[in-house]
């Protein structure tokens, strides 16, 4: 099992300088998304990509994986950018995952992160039956795209995300038994589910055991006097630094590293998001969050 770094969340805006701090934290391998040199992974051109491409090499790093936000992309507040069945946004899809895969292709990496479909206004009061409708829409439409993955020798890693049809375990669960595609993956962002109200515990893990070949890895703080007897862990109330949080990683990362080895850990800390009293720089908090994970897979305790 290998951890990963999101080099977005490693606080500088030259890309050769975090690859620099990668290397010194010990990683040897990367996920690329933002701060590409200008660039993001969803508007960088090619030729720009090679030269990102060749900083990599030349540290002596891999790509894990392309974290893209531009399938099925996210609206955290307003109304979705697009209707679930309209096929224009499918094929509208197909050829962003087609520039993805060209890009993993000059990354030499086989994974590309994705999300599922949006989770529409007044999902929670439909029927179980219509929800399930819902579920198999997406996991149709998530299995076209990882046929479409399958064609170029790719795999898709759907991410968890409280707008959208697969917020939690138990929908990431449902997803790839539904979907069941051997293109089609899970990267389980563990506080995601936290943040839409599934906090993560091992039964919880059990929905997706097996299918997890990533996760997103960070701390997280309860909000203040949430505890009570429907929520005896009480609700997100921000990231944080992993190791001096609300949350007991310990279980999860040893049930994941047994049940599930070939996922890569991927520390993707939201270090922006931190109350000012956790800010105490970016390569430190992806230090002390790796040193205190690293423990705790191997079955130590906390640092």
């Amino acid at each position: 099992m290998r951890f990963s770094i999101c080099t977005d969340m490693l606080g500088s805006d030259s890309f050769e300088e975090s690859l620099q701090h990668a290397k010194a934290l010990g990683f040897s391998s990367v996920d690329l998304r933002a701060k590409l040199d200008g660039y993001t992974l969803d508007n960088i051109p090619y030729e720009e990509a090679r030269v990102i491409k060749q900083k990599v090499d030349e540290a002596g790093l891999e790509v894990s994986c392309l974290s893209s936000w531009a399938v099925n992309s996210c609206s955290f507040s307003g109304p979705a950018k697009y209707d679930n069945y309209d096929e224009n946004h499918h094929q509208a899809m197909e050829k962003v995952l087609d520039r993805l895969f060209d890009l993993a292709d000059i990354f030499d990496t086989p994974y590309v992160r994705v999300y599922s479909l949006h989770r529409k206004e007044g999902f929670e009061d439909l029927s179980e039956a219509d929800k399930d409708a819902e579920y198999r829409h997406n996991a149709s439409i998530l299995a076209r795209h990882a046929e479409h993955a399958r064609k170029r020798n790719k795999t898709i890693l759907v991410e968890n995300e409280p707008p959208t049809l697969s917020r939690d375990a138990r929908e990431l669960g449902l997803l790839a038994r539904y979907a069941d595609h051997p293109n089609l993956k899970i990267n389980w962002d563990i506080i995601n589910g936290w943040r839409a109200g599934e906090f993560p515990t091992l039964e919880a893990y059990e929905h997706v055991k097996g299918y997890v070949w990533q996760t997103h890895l960070k701390g997280a703080n309860r909000a203040y006097n949430t505890i009570d007897e429907q929520h005896p862990h009480g609700l997100f109330g921000n990231f944080s630094i992993a190791g001096r949080d609300d949350f007991a990683h310990g279980p999860l990362m040893q049930a994941i590293a047994k049940h599930d080895p070939q996922a890569t850990m991927t520390i993707d800390t939201h270090y922006p998001s931190f109350y000012q009293q956790d800010q105490i720089g970016e390569v430190e908090v992806v230090r002390l969050t790796k040193l205190h994970l690293e423990a705790l897979v191997n079955g130590g305790d906390k640092v």
